[in-house]
């Protein structure tokens, strides 16, 4: 599962990996776990329809989670941002320190999402902790119903909507205007892992 990224805008990715099981199956598989609720809503609310799921039991699920944290998944993430030098682009100066020493005071989590219908989170920034967090969506096909969208500012100015689809999804460093938004407001649970860089 090598993640490639395609720029939609400074720190601001459209991933896409390659799993390895398809979208009618990641789906079966997924509904055969037991979702506990997502209890952390950070006063955005209570996070109703929303439940996580860190510790997979099916060995399939459980391999697709330990790639998305192995420290292959976590050099590649930090290589991307580190190419971005320069200009507004400049990760490495908004942090101030190499991609060695990135690597050695971050670590990766990864962990599966059911938003059920009706699940919203409004516009937000990421908590101080993350460098980077990401989704990779279990949808068929591109769906805005249940999609995340990125801004450049609190008040929904300049959006871009991220594409969804079976392996599709999104990375984002975390910095002063990386504003987003999700939701699902389709008539199915939407599935995905949600990851980052702490």
């Amino acid at each position: 599962m090598i993640p490639r990224f395609h720029k939609l805008r400074n720190f601001v990715y459209q991933l896409e990996v390659d799993l390895p099981v398809g979208y009618a199956e990641m789906v079966n598989l997924l509904k055969a776990e037991t979702w506990p609720h997502d209890k952390i809503g950070y006063g955005q609310s209570d996070l109703a329809a929303r439940y996580r799921l860190n510790d997979p039991v099916n060995p399939v699920l459980k391999q697709i989670l330990d790639t998305i944290s192995s420290s292959d998944f976590k050099k590649s993430i930090i290589a991307k941002l580190y190419s971005e030098v320069g200009g507004e682009s400049d990760f490495p100066g908004l942090w101030g320190i190499s991609p060695e020493k990135m690597a050695a005071i971050t670590f990766t989590y990864a962990g599966y999402v059911k938003d059920q219908p009706g699940h919203l989170i409004r516009i937000h920034t990421d908590d101080r902790m993350h460098v980077v967090q990401g989704m990779i969506y279990f949808i068929n096909g591109d769906d805005p119903d249940q999609a995340t969208t990125f801004y450049t500012a609190k008040d929904h100015k300049n959006p871009v909507r991220i594409t969804t689809g079976h392996g599709q999804g999104f990375m984002a460093a975390n910095t002063n205007d990386g504003w987003h938004a999700g939701h699902n407001v389709s008539d199915q649970d939407r599935y995905s892992v949600i990851f980052g860089l702490r």
